[in-house]
């Protein structure tokens, strides 16, 4: 018998997600549990188990195509003796299972060739999995599991790879001259000599082509950049959201941080700012709690949390991720830079839980590790207020009638103003600043 499998639902209210590689094929024979596919949803890759064991009978759907809950993504033939079938494209694979593309109605019954279907039904019970090395992934599953729309493996050497990343140059797209039209650093500088746009860091490889003025480059919006411009458009679009400046002198706690960061290095934890930013705000929403809350508008009603989760925003390979540390309030700051230490490594290698990307009450974002000084974060919908820290520097400043120089720390603090006024972001601004400014308040929580 075929069993239809459908997406299931991941629970957090994802309802749809992007495929990321196929670990089968058609014919291969799987187990119960054993995983289909990598999934992205929702900022996480999620492997998907199969609920059935037996034959892949068919595959829905390629990397890259977005899938919602409920739609088919394979059928598995349970039958002792399973002959698959060749695997047909992948139009002809969503009509035979009478699977709609992305955005139709669905019909409420499918069958595969006439054949019984019973539909699964299973929750993900795989392991979120680190990200391997793209090109690793590449070579892996064209030598062991090349999907139904695989395409022939480029042939190229590591250092060339690399380098055809570092030029933003597609390896598809380049004719090798080397030994068995293998790609050589000579194809790639030629290639790239042609004029395209030049990548930032970790930028994809999209399609060349030429605009009506000049060379121009197509990359598709897909996985964390679709879901960051869906998140950033409704954030803006939903909220009146202000930004407010102001900077604190960090001197003294500068030097705290110098003392005892040899100490916490001998524990395996890397001490920065952002752990006694985060006991700062912590203290500050205390006093201030309507910057943590959120806006229930249909029941019109502010919602102001008795917990404090903070959401630190992490610069990946793949875009903007914000893991949230559970109970800021309850831990010590090495506790906190041990934790942020630990997230921030592995929302890099997208190796996070949808638990750890949700529940924040409020956002802290430091674009000043990379140099920045002020900028206007957007709300991290749907909380209420967002800080952004800039670089540290030296600044000359006025003290007691003397010019003295002082480690200055810029803030830049949004908030949704709908539910917060100008001066309560103000005092909650000047609560960070004076917990920043006298360190003796993080430890005695005043």
């Amino acid at each position: 018998m075929v069993h239809e499998f459908r997406f299931p639902d991941v629970g957090e209210g994802i309802v749809e997600g992007e495929i990321v590689a196929w670990k089968v094929k058609v014919g291969d024979r799987v187990e119960a549990h054993q995983v289909l596919l990598e999934m992205e949803t929702d900022k996480a890759v999620v492997e998907i188990p199969s609920p059935f064991a037996g034959t892949v009978h068919s595959l829905t759907g390629e990397p890259g195509d977005v899938i919602r809950v409920g739609e088919v993504i394979a059928a598995i033939d349970d039958s002792v003796e399973a002959v698959p079938e060749p695997s047909p494209p992948r139009a002809a694979l969503r009509a035979d299972l009478d699977v709609p593309l992305p955005g139709a109605h669905r019909r409420p019954e499918a069958s595969a060739k006439g054949s019984p279907v019973r539909r699964g039904s299973v929750g993900v019970v795989g392991e979120l999995e680190e990200a391997p090395d793209e090109e690793e992934e590449r070579s892996a599953e064209a030598a062991e599991s090349p999907t139904p729309l695989s395409v022939p493996r480029v042939e190229a050497l590591p250092k060339d790879r690399l380098l055809a990343k570092q030029l933003g140059v597609d390896l598809s797209g380049v004719r090798g001259t080397g030994p068995g039209g293998r790609i050589t650093e000579a194809d790639l500088r030629s290639y790239a000599a042609r004029g395209v746009p030049e990548h930032g860091r970790g930028a994809p490889v999209g399609v060349l082509g030429r605009d009506d003025y000049g060379p121009v480059e197509r990359l598709p919006l897909r996985g964390v950049r679709r879901k960051i411009a869906e998140a950033m458009v409704r954030s803006l679009s939903r909220a009146a959201q202000v930004t407010t400046v102001d900077e604190a002198d960090v001197t003294l706690l500068s030097h705290i941080r110098r003392k005892e960061k040899e100490a916490a290095g001998e524990q395996g934890v890397k001490l920065t700012f952002l752990p006694f930013v985060i006991k700062a705000l912590v203290g500050a929403l205390k006093r201030e709690p309507f910057l943590n809350a959120s806006l229930d508008e249909g029941a019109g009603e502010i919602v102001v949390k008795g917990y404090f989760h903070v959401g630190v925003a992490v610069e990946t390979r793949d875009g903007l991720l914000v893991p949230v540390i559970r109970d800021a309030d309850q831990k010590s700051i090495l506790t906190l830079a041990r934790e942020i230490q630990d997230l921030a490594q592995r929302a890099r290698k997208r190796a996070l839980g949808l638990q750890e990307l949700k529940g924040g009450t409020f956002t802290v974002t430091n674009y000043g590790a990379i140099g920045g000084l002020f900028a206007t974060p957007i709300l991290n919908d749907p909380e209420v207020g967002i800080l952004g820290t800039g670089k540290i520097l030296e600044k000359p400043v006025a003290e007691a009638g003397a010019i003295k120089v002082r480690q200055v720390m810029p803030l830049s603090l949004t908030f949704d103003h709908r539910v917060v006024d100008g001066a309560t972001a103000q005092h909650f601004l000047n609560g960070v600043i004076r917990h920043l400014e006298d360190p003796d308040l993080l430890l005695i929580g005043g």
